[in-house]
């Protein structure tokens, strides 16, 4: 910080030269401490929100089938097996209790997917705050023929509807996992980051 008496002090015996050098680095000094010294406007940037607040970017590297692919009608090719099974999502949280969003995945028997719904998550346990409970509803394009009747209310063209519940916990404000139940299918296991 600059000391004004000091300085002043110091400038009125000088050089013209050197008391216009002196009297700009002084304008300059107190214009810093001015934008530096004020707290309230310090603390309003930093409590600013991100763009991003309140969005939760989910990846699912892996689930666990109940049981092997197996034929279940006709038009279905002979040989069927599994396919190694992924998952990206971006969801918004609307308010303490409402999300809506979008995942892209590979189905299970390899055919890129799209999932883009609406959905609640409640918090059942006041001693396990953490802990949640998911159900999204939305509709589900991908499960194409031959494989369009491994999932209900689906047509031959890959478009449905579906409802997905979940399992999930909050490890901090940040991070959590969850748990995809994919009706009698599987489940799929998934780390979530939200934008705080």
């Amino acid at each position: 910080h600059c000391t004004l008496g000091i300085i002043m002090k110091n400038l009125c015996s000088a050089h013209p030269s050197v008391f216009a050098l002196g009297l700009s680095s002084l304008m300059a000094c107190t214009t810093v401490s001015a934008q530096t010294s004020d707290p309230a406007k310090v603390t309003e940037k930093a409590g600013k929100p991100s763009a991003l607040s309140g969005w939760m970017f989910g990846y699912a590297p892996f689930d666990w089938h109940f049981s092997d692919a197996k034929k279940e009608n006709d038009f279905e090719p002979d040989e069927q097996k599994h396919a190694y099974v992924w998952l990206i999502q971006a969801e918004k949280e609307l308010d303490e209790r409402h999300i809506a969003g979008f995942a892209y995945f590979k189905n299970s028997f390899g055919q890129p997917s799209q999932y883009a719904y609406y959905g609640w998550r409640f918090r059942p346990l006041d001693s396990a705050p953490s802990l949640f409970i998911k159900l999204t509803g939305g509709i589900i394009h991908g499960y194409k023929f031959p494989f369009n009747k491994k999932i209900p209310l689906n047509n031959k063209h890959g478009w449905g509807i579906t409802a997905i519940p979940a399992l999930g916990y909050d490890f901090n404000r940040n991070w959590g996992a969850q748990v995809n139940v994919l009706g009698n299918a599987g489940v799929m296991f998934q780390l979530n980051y939200t934008v705080r």
